[in-house]
């Protein structure tokens, strides 16, 4: 890694990049994105984890077949697979001395003014206690009206109430394209976008995935967020070697929605 000065990052990861192709936990790959998270943390950074995936990995500790369609089901497989995700976590950064702390928010957690002012007390101290913070939709209570629906939003919040630098959003694609690959496989990518439009959304797909909840389409909404608070958003593809603090030194490739003057701002460092 280079070493540009300390920032203040928040990691969203998506249940499909998370799952193998069974829909399992993919723990050599969990393994791996926890060690780029350790050497992020290791160059001075500060992080903050966004993880989906306790559905899955409720499906998977209760032996279910596939996910449920009801929502008591659904808030019972997220209570089941958050306990065994946030241990697999605390197993794996506990192995490389780093505490974890858990934090499960609602949407109306972070539309209350007193409710976000203690969220973000309770970010500030697990940072400068040296724990990191994992983050997760609290499922077992969200209904339709106090739900994020995906963790791209809850990722963009987040990053808002902590004043983050930068959002690094892993998921199954390489970044976004001119039009849907799936249909076009010579679809070309878009590398850089400085503003997303009600069109550039209205264009973009839902989700594709029996898995995940959140599509491109959330991902372009979060990222408009970010742009609008001044903060850099990169998707990229999270299985590619070293993604993570690639992304951190502008290697990682993918899409890079950044504010023009956040640009600037980097040029001038140099």
């Amino acid at each position: 890694m280079s070493t540009h000065k300390a920032e203040r990052i928040v990691v969203k990861v998506g249940s499909n990049t998370l799952t193998d192709e069974h829909g399992a936990l993919d723990h050599h790959y969990i393994a791996t994105l926890v060690e780029q998270i350790a050497q992020l943390r290791k160059a001075g950074h500060e992080v903050v984890l966004v993880t989906s995936a306790a559905i899955a990995a409720g499906l998977e500790v209760l032996h279910l077949d596939g996910r449920p369609d009801n929502m008591p089901d659904l808030q019972a497989c997220a209570s089941v697979g958050q306990v065994a995700l946030i241990e697999m976590y605390a197993a794996q950064f506990g192995r490389r001395g780093i505490a974890v702390g858990q934090v499960l928010l609602t949407k109306s957690d972070l539309d209350d003014e007193a409710a976000r002012a203690h969220a973000r007390d309770t970010f500030e101290r697990l940072l400068a206690l040296g724990a990191l913070p994992i983050v997760n939709e609290n499922d077992t209570v969200a209904v339709e009206e106090i739900a994020f629906g995906d963790n791209d939003t809850l990722a963009a919040l987040v990053a808002c109430v902590i004043e983050a630098t930068q959002v690094i959003i892993l998921t199954d694609i390489d970044g976004l394209h001119a039009c849907d690959p799936a249909k076009d496989p010579t679809a070309p990518l878009i590398p850089l976008v400085h503003k997303v439009t009600d069109e550039l959304i209205a264009s973009a797909q839902g989700s594709g995935s029996a898995v995940g909840s959140g599509g491109m389409r959330t991902k372009l909404e979060a990222a408009r967020t970010l742009l609008d608070a001044g903060i850099i958003c990169t998707l990229c593809d999270g299985r590619l070697p070293n993604v993570v603090c690639d992304a951190v030194d502008g290697k990682a490739g993918g899409t890079v929605f950044a504010p023009s003057t956040s640009l600037k701002n980097e040029e001038s460092d140099e």
